[in-house]
């Protein structure tokens, strides 16, 4: 428990009963994705045949700003099918330049994104090749529940069959991965082996959750995912005042309005979720706090990097997703995994900035692909918010 509060105890299975050695984590970690899936982004789907073609033309990318021309990008087209139904959408594939970052043996390793990065370049030069997903293809953000996903898997009254669209936009980018396994890799030159997922905001959300539900995602980094995230329902920063001055900013900066449960159940968010989620009138009532939607990521072969932001994240509530990180280390640390669960809080930024790519990618490269490359470790594991001043 943190803080003597009453939160879900990670390391306990739902009946109460402590974990008693790591063999147990994987049937508590079943447990968790089937509370998810009942009782906030519904069922996770799997098992439809996946194909692909390229082409140089007609790449479009997706940012906060709209769709802008993706030049030099592949244009990448995925064709799902699944119990007669079939849907496509495209996207854009970014390669690093071979002559300035040649291919390393077994492929390059590639970023998978739900938008346009503003940091791209970083990475590229850095030599990963990046997927900007448009995840509105796949799911609109809405409660019409429209796009590719819902093509072959409508919604339905029925919570017990529904998948709300942060669940579906995690599906999108499994399902690029999917293609990656199937050849898509050895034609763009990528390691499918070595993948990370990542995304801002409502996207940051849906890394989450991709995390949690597909192991096969090498590193899952999340960016001020907010409410429905990683930021705790049972924790609320409104009215506290912080010091940031170790990071260049206020020495005294007081948080304005955290999301609260109930804007999740608007008509403007609702879609994300499935309706069983609307039962639950306070953090209380929740089976589940997000710690546990961040431990699902644990596993030896992978690692896990929050980003957050310092100032300007209110709404976002970002001290809570310190709280949310402390909280899922103590599974790292109960299953001997500490150096695969790190973070980054920038000054400010809702955004994966540059500054997070020069920290997570060498974190990458040390942690999963095993290279020599200088990180400090101590330094990825705290954050403004454990300075005293900055505990409570």
């Amino acid at each position: 428990m943190n803080q003597g509060k009453n939160w879900p105890d990670v390391l306990a299975f739902e009946n109460g009963q402590a974990l008693s050695s790591p063999a147990e984590w994987e049937a508590r970690a079943a447990e968790l994705r089937s509370l998810y899936e009942r009782t906030m982004y519904g069922t996770w789907r799997t098992g439809e045949q996946v194909s692909w073609s390229l082409s140089d033309e007609g790449a479009v990318m997706i940012s906060f700003f709209g769709n802008i021309p993706a030049e030099g990008a592949k244009n990448l087209t995925l064709t799902i099918s699944n119990n007669g139904r079939t849907a496509s959408w495209s996207l854009p594939v970014f390669l690093p330049d071979p002559e300035k970052v040649p291919i390393p043996e077994g492929g390059y390793p590639f970023i998978l994104s739900m938008h346009g990065l503003p940091s791209m370049k970083e990475a590229l030069d850095r030599g990963y090749a990046v997927f900007a997903n448009n995840a509105t293809l796949v799911a609109s953000d809405d409660m019409k529940h429209l796009g590719s996903f819902y093509d072959i898997y409508p919604y339905t009254e029925e919570p017990a069959s529904q998948t709300g669209v942060l669940m579906a936009w995690a599906w999108g980018l499994s399902k690029i991965l999917d293609a990656v396994m199937n050849g898509l890799g050895e034609a763009l030159g990528l390691n499918p082996s070595l993948s990370i997922v990542t995304g801002v905001s409502r996207y940051g959300k849906a890394t989450a959750v991709a995390g949690a539900f597909d192991p096969r995602f090498r590193m899952v980094a999340p960016s001020c995912s907010g409410a429905g995230g990683l930021a705790l329902y049972r924790y609320q920063s409104e009215g506290k005042t912080y010091d940031f001055s170790a990071v260049g900013a206020s020495d005294a900066y007081t948080y304005g309005k955290n999301e609260p449960l109930d804007c999740l159940q608007s008509e403007s968010e609702r879609g994300w979720f499935n309706d069983e989620f609307l039962a639950y009138k306070t953090p209380e009532d929740l089976p589940v706090e997000q710690y546990e939607l961040a431990a699902l990521s644990a596993a030896p072969d992978r690692c896990f990097f929050l980003i957050g932001s310092c100032t300007g994240e209110d709404w976002v509530n970002a001290p809570s997703m310190w709280q949310c990180f402390l909280e899922a280390r103590r599974v790292f640390d109960f299953l001997g995994l500490s150096d695969r669960i790190a973070c980054n809080f920038h000054k400010e930024g809702h955004a994966v900035l540059e500054e997070d790519f020069r920290v997570m990618l060498p974190y990458f490269d040390r942690v999963i692909r095993g290279l020599d490359v200088p990180v400090d470790f101590d330094a990825l594991k705290t954050s403004v918010f454990a300075l005293p001043a900055n505990i409570g």
